[in-house]
């Protein structure tokens, strides 16, 4: 394990719960009124939004980072056999922050958004099945059906409440 897996393995439940739900949703009524209403590019956000926009990021980075060391560490605790692939899980990981920063700083037209969107939210809902089947079947230690991880899956798709 590296230094930032170890720090989100061995952090208490309530540290989590403060870094990825305290401190974005203190984040995001702070920024209510130096955000404008109507965008049209990123340019017209002002400097209060673009700090919103930075910290939403930072968020953004942690909440990956968290699923990033939680699927693979449980992974790797699996036997190989029962061992989910890891590429697709990366890629899936490294999409959705790449995407939002193309979108904010590129004008693409409504046409492409929406794909690139629900690619997006594909790939995080991807990372979440795979973070919750790699703990279903290190709970069993055997291979596992949908029906022995669809409450993590539940529970890491509502996260506050399941962390």
């Amino acid at each position: 394990m590296n230094g930032l897996a170890d720090l989100f393995l061995r952090a208490k439940h309530w540290q989590l719960f403060l870094l990825l739900f305290v401190f974005p949703t203190v984040v995001e009524f702070a920024a209510i009124g130096y955000v404008p209403s109507r965008l049209r590019s990123w340019r017209d956000l002002g400097a209060g939004g673009l700090i919103y926009l930075g910290l939403m990021l930072i968020y953004l980075l942690c909440f990956i980072a968290w699923l990033w060391a939680m699927g693979s560490f449980l992974n790797a605790l699996q036997k190989p056999a029962a061992r989910l692939k890891q590429p697709l899980f990366r890629v899936a990981l490294v999409y959705p922050p790449i995407y939002g920063i193309v979108f904010f700083l590129a004008n693409l037209p409504s046409k492409a958004v929406l794909p690139l969107h629900l690619f997006a939210i594909l790939c995080l809902l991807y990372c979440f099945y795979f973070v919750a089947k790699s703990l279903a079947t290190v709970n069993k230690g055997k291979q596992v059906s949908s029906s022995d991880y669809r409450k993590y899956l539940f529970l890491l798709y509502f996260f506050p409440i399941g962390v």
